[in-house]
């Protein structure tokens, strides 16, 4: 399941969480909305849970959503670190 898991994803819920918004999301990610919106939905298929409500004007985080957004962070920097220790 895991498998599917990309550091894209986990970028992009982490984007659209800090701006509120899929379209401002793609706007600093620099693609559009839907491809925004598909990146969200594939990571939530992947997890098998909501990560955003979108009842709303504004998408708003699940409980899940809160709960898994500081692990997001945290593989999101430890491949970073990864990428630096490789290139040192």
């Amino acid at each position: 399941m895991l498998d599917r898991l990309t550091l894209d994803q986990l970028r992009t819920l982490v984007v659209v969480a800090e701006t509120g918004s899929f379209s401002a999301a793609g706007r600093q990610l620099r693609r559009v909305q839907s491809a925004i919106s598909q990146t969200v939905q594939a990571l939530e298929a992947t997890l098998g849970i909501a990560l955003f409500d979108r009842t709303g004007k504004i998408p708003t985080l699940t409980e899940a959503g809160k709960a898994l957004l500081p692990d997001a962070r945290r593989l999101i920097a430890g491949a970073e670190a990864l990428r630096a220790r490789a290139e040192s």
